[in-house]
């Protein structure tokens, strides 16, 4: 499954929230939803462009708009740098994933024909854990279903809401 771990409304933040794991599966698979969004837009279809999870939640949202798509593409950036500072890659050295997202021609990507120009809040990939707002969907969902993940490498600790969003059954507040 591909999910955008939104745990904050500054992406940069909420990649140095990601569990290690997340920071390097974050890389990867929004780099398969960035792609497969672009080639939904009409993108020519590239066997260097990965074509995945087109139904996905996350995927339609990215294909919704190009502002959308940007959002998701920063995250993916943030994560990225998250990648090269936890596990000392340096500033030359590239995950293969966000390599081929990198290889997009930008001007082209923003001339796609998008749906729409309206940007909207990111969708919430959190099983039963819902709130009004988007990170705090995503907080509950960290906080209680991804528990079992919990390593953070170097510096990263454990963010400081965890105990905050920590309950026993699935948030509906909505």
């Amino acid at each position: 499954m591909v999910n955008a771990f939104w745990l904050d409304e500054d992406v940069a933040q909420a990649a140095r929230w990601l569990v290690d794991r997340h920071v390097t599966s974050s890389v990867f698979e929004n780099a398969m939803v960035l792609t497969t969004a672009a080639q939904l837009n009409g993108h020519p279809e590239s066997e260097d462009l990965y074509f995945s999870h087109a139904d996905h939640p996350l995927t339609r949202w990215a294909t919704e708009s190009h502002a959308n798509w940007e959002r998701l593409r920063a995250y993916t950036a943030a994560a990225h740098d998250e990648w090269r500072y936890r596990w000392d890659h340096t500033d030359d050295e590239d995950h293969a994933s966000w390599a081929v997202v990198r290889s997009l021609d930008e001007s082209a990507i923003r001339d796609l024909e998008w749906p729409t120009d309206a940007a909207r809040d990111p969708p919430q990939v959190t099983g039963e854990w819902t709130a009004d707002h988007y990170v705090d969907a995503y907080r509950f969902y960290y906080a209680n279903e991804k528990r079992h993940l919990f390593a953070w490498s170097k510096d990263r600790t454990e963010p400081p809401w965890i105990d905050e969003y920590t309950v026993d059954s699935p948030t509906h507040a909505e």
